[in-house]
């Protein structure tokens, strides 16, 4: 039987500064739509299936583009119609 991995919590003000940063390395746009409004910080891997409070495993997008991740949109809407901004330009 595999011994299940146990993570490390961080404490609330490391999380509020972990998630600066990658509101601040994604120039504080939606990486999915680049809206700039409602951002919020998504784990790629959830933490139930053991992904980390990672740069990595992090990602912004906006509230949007974050509850259709989670499969809780029940209408099929393109997020850059709701959102209606324009996809962030890559480096």
């Amino acid at each position: 039987m595999l011994k299940k991995v146990q993570r490390i919590k961080l404490g609330k003000q490391i999380y509020q500064r972990l998630m600066k940063r990658v509101l601040e390395r994604d120039e504080w746009r939606c990486q999915k739509c680049g809206s700039l409004e409602n951002l919020q910080v998504h784990h790629k891997i959830k933490r139930s299936q053991l992904g980390n409070d990672s740069l990595e495993n992090l990602v912004t997008l906006c509230a949007y583009c974050h509850m259709g991740e989670h499969g809780h949109l029940f209408y099929s809407v393109p997020a850059i119609r709701v959102c209606n901004k324009p996809k962030p330009r890559r480096k």
